[in-house]
């Protein structure tokens, strides 16, 4: 895996990250005036065409064993929340824009087995555009609307038709009404939240959901602190959502594993260009690296003609490009006793992907190399359980890397603050964030799902 990564990573840098992909996303609507929000698509107040003032927010959906299984896609939070005091045509609006940003080639790939949940409102089920989204990849997940479900049963068969469609459903906090028990089963997931609920409440509310669909898979969401992540993988759940992982607590007195610190100290080597000799040294006093780096160069992956015995060639053989490369998939590929290494491999690499991708008109080559490191290690903390600053002291990392690390300023800073704001939704209304980036709402709702797809395919 590790070879396949790097081989990817490393073409990725040698042209622009977004051509191949990004250019084929469509743009989508722009969302109207104030004056003009009751206005349906094709309707007077809508403009098509031109890029959205709204933004994606991202969120990664785990199993049990913290396994990466999907991406919940929605509007930021603050959309959300004015949508709720909206006409249904609006949320139809808002449901559109949601849409077409994944009507493109890109989202049709048959890579990867993982789900999109795109969070949308129950008065778009009937929308024209979901007949254009790829078949079998995406999950409808539906908001609660007490005036759609006045008479639950009317909508039995417009349920039904979606999933022989090939679309998934999921029920987003459905009230336990004996209404409504009746549609329970159509839907494929049933996602409960956390927030404002203790335990015995959630163990209820989750019984009783299993009890209403016992074939529904179930989803707990709102998870923003590692208890509640321990608690909820004891409960009768079967996937995990939530921002925990940004809440992580970092301690000043924990320790660096002993094998991180070595690798920490190669990759300086690395860094400064010190002498083959020189890194193969320091290699060779923890065994399982040397063993690693040896089974890598001498993988089929790699074409060598020859066999490679010993750490001095296999450093010439790769060079310090791919090498360094390599030993930063290596921190995050470590077993950890908290069984979250997957994790946070994949929300590194889609974090450096987006930075690279998001870069790549504005910086050349070489800066695109150093914003997909500065996007992998804005990880490092959550990896090391320790502060970013005690973790850059123990790095020879270029100036700008370091301060967007640290401070999210310098060049790479706006990106790594916009390309971090994505998965929580925390984007201000003001457009100072986007112009720092010298990026637009619609490059970054591009960039994040070409990131999505790019690393479903190189893991």
């Amino acid at each position: 895996m590790v070879f396949g990564l790097i081989k990817k990573m490393l073409g990725g840098n040698e042209t622009t990250p977004t051509a191949h992909s990004s250019s084929n996303l469509q743009p989508t609507p722009t969302i109207p005036a104030t004056s003009a929000l009751g206005a349906a698509p094709g309707q007077a107040g809508f403009v098509a065409g031109t890029p959205t003032d709204t933004i994606l927010q991202r969120e990664i959906v785990l199993d049990r064993e913290l396994k990466v299984v999907g991406y919940d896609f929605r509007l930021r939070d603050s959309v959300l929340k004015r949508k709720a005091k909206m006409a249904n045509s609006v949320w139809k609006l808002y449901d559109e824009v949601l849409i077409r940003n994944f009507l493109a080639e890109e989202s049709t790939k048959a890579f990867g087995q993982k789900r999109i949940f795109l969070e949308m409102s129950v008065w778009s089920l009937d929308s024209p555009l979901l007949a254009k989204l790829a078949k079998g990849r995406f999950v409808l997940m539906l908001h609660y609307d007490a005036d759609f479900f006045r008479d639950a049963l009317l909508h039995v068969e417009l349920l039904q038709r979606l999933k022989d469609q090939g679309f998934q459903l999921g029920f987003d906090s459905f009230p336990l009404d004996p209404n409504l028990i009746p549609l329970f089963p159509l839907a494929d997931y049933h996602k409960l939240s956390v927030t404002d609920k203790d335990v015995t409440e959630l163990s209820r509310a989750i019984s009783a959901t299993a009890n209403a669909a016992p074939d529904a898979e179930l989803l707990v969401s709102d998870i923003h602190f590692f208890e509640e992540l321990q608690v909820c993988r004891q409960l009768q759940v079967h996937y995990l959502q939530g921002s925990y992982l940004r809440h992580k607590e970092i301690s000043e007195a924990d320790a660096v594993d002993a094998s991180y610190l070595r690798l920490l100290e190669v990759l300086n080597l690395v860094r400064a260009d010190a002498e083959p000799a020189v890194i193969a040294n320091a290699i060779k006093y923890d065994p399982m690296l040397s063993f690693k780096l040896l089974r890598y160069v001498n993988s089929p992956g790699a074409g060598l003609m020859t066999k490679v015995d010993t750490l001095d060639r296999a450093l010439i053989v790769l060079g310090n490009k791919q090498l360094y490369r390599w030993l930063t998939l290596l921190l995050f590929s470590h077993e950890r006793q908290e069984g979250d290494q997957d994790l946070l491999l994949e929300m590194a690499l889609l974090r450096a992907r987006m930075m690279e991708t998001l870069g790549s008109k504005q910086f050349g080559a070489g800066n695109r190399d150093q914003l997909f490191t500065t996007g992998m290690f804005s990880m490092l903390d959550a990896l090391l359980h320790q502060p970013m600053a005690k973790i850059i002291d123990k790095l020879n990392l270029p100036a700008e890397i370091a301060q967007a690390l640290l401070e999210q300023r310098g060049p790479y800073g706006p990106l790594l603050a916009l390309t971090l704001a994505c998965e929580d939704g925390n984007l201000p209304a003001e457009p100072e964030l986007f112009i720092a980036a010298q990026v637009s709402k619609n490059d970054a709702n591009r960039a994040q799902i070409e990131a999505m797809l790019w690393v479903e395919e190189v893991i």
